[in-house]
């Protein structure tokens, strides 16, 4: 095994999944020191650490060991990392089929959030947390509209039953009420929904920070 080419792949392989020199020794439970010595082609990784490494870069053995420059990289196709991805999108499909189909709002939102935690789960659990920011990016977004249309029903719900209930009948529809009664539950559950998306970025962005 060439050393010059052993160092030349854990370099490109820690900078592909976007770690320190520090990360990696985290991750492994070493010192970063040693990292630098493998990388400067001071030393070699032992065995055990060769195949943390391999798992860690998802790679084969094979490929950190192989001398030729040309080897094919035989990388693992990460799809799992693309499974939170479409976890959080379909939980946004979700809830306006929900919507669509007149199911309760309260339902609709309870669909969408224990759908959109448990792509959070599958996401620290299973995958190697890269381009974790912008997953947290996705689900702050989807979370502002959803968490809006949720308030924003919730609200019109009320005025609907107040109004009906000042007027004395028994009910009334949605389109009954004012421009200025929609306006204002609209700017409610905009305000609402900006109050809800700070606290889950706060939260994922801290949990990825004490992690």
């Amino acid at each position: 095994m060439k050393r010059e080419l052993f160092t030349k792949k854990l370099i490109e392989l820690r900078k592909k999944n976007h770690y320190t020199q520090q990360e990696v020794a985290d991750k492994l439970n070493i010192s970063n020191k040693t990292i630098s010595r493998w990388e400067t082609g001071e030393s070699y990784a032992d065995i055990e650490t060769l195949l943390d490494l391999a798992s860690l870069y998802h790679v084969t053995t094979d490929y950190l060991l192989n001398d030729h420059e040309n080897f094919i990289d035989l990388q693992k196709t990460d799809i799992t990392g693309f499974v939170p991805w479409i976890i959080g999108i379909l939980a946004v499909l979700i809830y306006y089929l929900c919507e669509i189909i007149s199911i309760p709002c309260v339902l609709s939102f309870l669909f969408f959030y224990f759908i959109i935690k448990f792509s959070y789960n599958f996401f620290y659990k299973y995958t190697n947390n890269k381009n974790h920011l912008y997953f947290v990016y996705m689900n702050t977004l989807t979370s502002f509209f959803v968490f809006h249309s949720f308030i924003r029903q919730i609200l019109l719900f009320f005025a609907t039953a107040m109004m009906a209930n000042s007027m004395m009948v028994a009910t009334i529809t949605m389109t009954d009420l004012d421009f200025s009664s929609i306006v204002a539950c609209s700017f409610l559950g905009y305000c609402s929904a900006f109050v809800y998306a700070y606290f889950h970025y706060k939260n994922h962005i801290k949990k990825k920070e004490g992690s």
